[in-house]
């Protein structure tokens, strides 16, 4: 290399590392929108509207319209049945998640439990009286954490829903409406479930501003139960879906669905199992 050539290459580089220190910022900014790009890219909620062409409210239709909700008589039925047990003192099934929600009786003081696992609160609520906290109902825990909706659904529907090889439905999740599954009011309740496919299904697990879409799927969910089943009435005198009412949006459009006939439903299974 001649030093002239030398020279030309040097002013080459200077002219380039000048130019990179000149336009750091919108470099910056370049390489985040890159690594946004690339964080999007792992994003399954945006695979799966990939496959709707990043039309959510195609999406949002397809999933709702997929669900299988339960039939309103039955709901009906059990929800007397379930509120005529509360006022007898008959122990009501939950899912145990934390000492907190619930205490034992001790003498005249209402006392925390101190489980150590959730096989130990099954085993005390066997024998012993344990209410939960809100609502001083007696519960008991459910020994898998759905096993009581299964068994509703069975008892109900005659279908198996998560029962492995003898399912009746496979490949579907129950997916609880609202997330209060240590509440005995709720639990147990199938105007609180529906049947999602299993594709879907993560939808419901995630928190409302992971993305607008869940919020979307989770309110409409909710507004069907209500404009469906209208729990507060059923579940008289006690006190169900407080503040946790969807959208009016969301409401309009599941009046419009329901009268479309556009919601599914869990067919009656009448072959012995």
């Amino acid at each position: 290399m001649t030093f002239i050539s030398l020279l030309t290459s040097l002013n080459s580089y200077g002219q380039d590392a000048f130019e990179v220190w000149k336009n750091k910022k919108p470099l910056k900014e370049q390489v985040e929108n890159q690594i946004s790009d690339s964080m999007n890219l792992l994003n399954g909620i945006n695979v799966l509207k990939r496959l709707y062409s990043n039309n959510d409210d195609v999406l949002v239709k397809n999933v709702i319209q997929s669900i299988l909700f339960f039939n309103k008589e039955m709901v009906m039925q059990q929800s007397f049945d379930i509120v005529g047990r509360i006022d007898s003192g008959e122990a009501i099934p939950v899912r145990f998640t934390s000492n907190e929600y619930f205490y034992r009786r001790r003498e005249a003081r209402k006392v925390t439990p101190t489980f150590k696992s959730k096989q130990e609160a099954i085993r005390f609520t066997k024998e012993d009286p344990l209410f939960h906290k809100e609502t001083d109902i007696r519960i008991c825990v459910d020994k898998d954490g759905n096993y009581y909706p299964k068994q509703a659904i069975l008892q109900y529907t005659g279908h198996r829903v998560s029962w492995g090889q003898t399912s009746t439905i496979t490949n579907y999740t129950i997916a609880h409406i609202w997330e209060k599954t240590d509440n005995p009011l709720y639990f147990g309740l199938l105007w609180n479930y529906c049947l999602i496919p299993a594709p879907f299904a993560f939808l419901t697990d995630k928190n409302d501003d992971s993305d607008a879409i869940v919020k979307r799927v989770k309110d409409l969910i909710k507004a069907i139960s209500i404009t469906l089943y209208n729990p507060r009435q059923l579940m008289k005198p006690h006190a169900v879906i407080g503040k946790e009412t969807p959208s009016e949006e969301a409401l309009d459009k599941a009046r419009q669905l329901i009268q479309e006939n556009k919601i599914q439903f869990v067919p009656q299974n009448n072959v012995q199992l």
